[in-house]
């Protein structure tokens, strides 16, 4: 009879059991942040900043930009959206277009195409190996805003090696552009064709060096290390390379914006970026043990990081791999899945 009882509260109480995983259910965590509203040109509107709040009286100018940093509590919640295939950590950088998922990997030279309405898989297709290199690490991948034809379906694709290699004695790193064509099978799916369109090489920056896209803004954000991952941590804006131009070498003098966030606060290894509303966003990390798992935040005109959220104390325990909009969802690429993330005023509304 005992036993049957301790099986009977086992049954009723497994759906709890199950319930209870990261990787299904809402998480919440309230982060105290510094907001950052700058007033010039390409200002800062943040209508996440309310009425109780106050200012630190921490005010910077510059060049044209006045700078007010405000104290304040955000909320940072996260659940699964959908999985993706393969579940294992090859997975690397991924861009969104429309409902279309482009999923990037390690060292294949394919991506996995998905379906973000239906959250399912559509296709893989082969990337055409760049010319004198083997494969694609596909670190992160941006969409551009330029089509190489008015009735291609998508903009140019811009995957990051991320590696560098030695060309004329300096350390390079190459931007892989693509242009991507859907059609539709006789059996009523979807196809895709891709085709290598150009190069863009990031000569002298040194270290892991790759390019985030402001499509707002028609730039080129360059990441770069000049001294290695002990050092600081810098971002260059250059106009945006076109097509016509061929393939293109971007060397660190021609910058048009060249700033520093310091030596880095912490150990990581900086994966997929995006640009978002005058903020650079990325995800980093590899280890938990031996570094910060972060979702960083970085206000372009300020020129400093404006959130650090340390994923690993909000139960994340691998690398987060990717980041990207969906319908103006903010979306992390973390173990074989794709997660929800929120961030918002403790008052609501939310705070990117």
């Amino acid at each position: 009879m005992k036993r049957f009882i301790f099986f009977f509260i086992i049954l009723i109480n497994f759906p709890l059991v199950l319930s209870c995983s990261h990787a299904e259910d809402l998480e919440e965590y309230l982060i105290e942040v510094e907001h950052v509203i700058a007033n010039n040109n390409d200002s800062i509107q943040n209508d996440s900043v309310n009425s109780n709040s106050g200012s630190t009286g921490k005010e910077s100018s510059g060049d044209n930009k006045n700078v007010i940093i405000i104290k304040d509590t955000i909320k940072v919640s996260y659940e699964r959206y959908m999985g993706i295939i393969p579940a294992v950590v090859t997975s690397q950088g991924a861009a969104c277009y429309g409902k279309y998922l482009f999923q990037g990997f390690t060292t294949n030279n394919v991506l996995k195409v998905y379906d973000l309405e239906k959250k399912y898989h559509l296709c893989t297709i082969d990337i055409p190996a760049p010319p004198a290199s083997g494969y694609t690490h596909a670190n992160t991948i941006n969409f551009g805003s330029e089509h190489l034809s008015p009735d291609d379906n998508f903009p140019l694709l811009y995957i990051n090696s991320g590696y560098t290699k030695k060309i004329d004695g300096s350390l390079c790193s190459s931007i892989y552009v693509y242009r991507i064509s859907k059609y539709d099978n006789s059996d009523d799916t979807e196809g895709f064709n891709i085709e290598f369109v150009q190069t863009i090489t990031l000569k002298g920056f040194n270290s892991w060096t790759e390019g985030v896209i402001d499509n707002d803004h028609h730039i080129l954000w360059v990441k770069y290390e000049p001294k290695g991952k002990t050092g600081e941590y810098r971002y260059a804006s250059f106009p945006m390379p076109r097509i016509e131009d061929g393939d293109i070498t971007i060397v660190k003098e021609n910058a048009i914006t060249d700033f520093s966030l310091g030596v880095q606060p912490f150990t990581s290894s900086n994966q997929g970026h995006i640009y978002y509303n005058n903020k650079i966003i990325l995800v980093s990390g590899t280890s938990p043990t031996t570094q910060k798992l972060a979702l960083i935040v970085i206000n372009t005109i300020s020129q400093e990081r404006e959130l650090v959220v340390d994923l690993a104390e909000i139960g994340l325990r691998s690398e987060p791999e990717n980041v990207f909009f969906y319908n103006g969802q903010l979306m992390i690429g973390y173990k074989g899945a794709v997660y929800k993330f929120n961030i918002n005023n403790v008052s609501g509304g939310s705070w990117l």
